[in-house]
């Protein structure tokens, strides 16, 4: 077999493989860089939960009033502040969404309204929020929500804290949900080591739909979903280890 024969054969067997590797890509194979950013998605972890009670309830800075800029309210108020601690492996992750879904017992509201008009809370309220983080370098970061004085005094403290880590494609690389009250009377029965693991608990029918079973507000809505939680850089906290929080988009 002459030289140029041995070429176009070697050639030929080339082609083939490729178009070969090319179908099976086709038919649902992953490609190696597919499987490369699988093993850094998998990097992508929750390190450290939100604190959940007294120690995060925090006052906000004060900065010294000028000219008419003087404080009209009575005392420093406290803010509810959650800080979640992840890590990411890429040295580059283009952009990353924090999913937030706290729960809140209104048992724990500090000023509540005893007047005969007022409206009765129900058990727990609910927020949500997502936060989109671009240009993550690697290594360790944080990202945070905050409920006003106002929200933590009419309604009450978390119980509950769920994160989610999803990429801008929607999948979900890591989820953690921080509690205070397994084994307390919550919903429709108790918030049980089941119920606990299941990271979606807010997508749960007889949790997020459940009524009151007794008393005058029988049929009434066990949770009520609210807005007001919102992210730390819309906070008096902002400036704070700032370097610890990426760009929002």
């Amino acid at each position: 077999m002459t030289i140029k024969k041995v070429l176009c054969f070697a050639l030929a067997c080339a082609c083939v493989a490729t178009v070969s590797a090319q179908r099976r890509t086709a038919r649902g194979s992953k490609s190696a860089a597919d499987e490369a950013q699988d093993k850094m998605d998998a990097k992508v972890k929750i390190s450290q939960m939100p604190s959940i009670g007294p120690q995060s309830l925090i006052m906000a800075p004060v900065l010294s009033a000028q000219g008419g800029l003087q404080p009209i309210s009575k005392g420093r108020r406290q803010w509810g502040v959650y800080d979640m601690t992840y890590r990411t492996a890429q040295r580059w992750t283009e952009e990353l969404t924090v999913n937030w879904y706290v729960l809140c017992d209104t048992a724990k509201a500090k000023t509540k309204d005893k007047s005969k008009t007022a409206k009765r809370l129900p058990p727990y309220v609910y927020y949500t929020l997502t936060t989109r983080y671009v240009n993550i370098p690697e290594g360790d970061h944080r990202s945070c929500v905050c409920l006003p004085p106002s929200f933590i005094e009419r309604y009450g403290e978390p119980v509950v804290i769920t994160c989610e880590l999803v990429t801008n494609e929607g999948k979900l690389l890591d989820g953690e949900t921080a509690l205070s009250n397994v084994g307390k009377p919550f919903v429709a029965g108790k918030f049980t080591e089941e119920t606990k693991d299941k990271a979606e608990w807010w997508a749960i029918d007889e949790i997020i739909n459940a009524k009151i079973q007794k008393g005058p507000d029988k049929g009434e809505a066990f949770i009520e979903a609210r807005q007001g939680l919102v992210d730390r850089s819309k906070s008096p906290f902002y400036l704070v280890n700032n370097a610890d929080y990426e760009a929002i988009q």
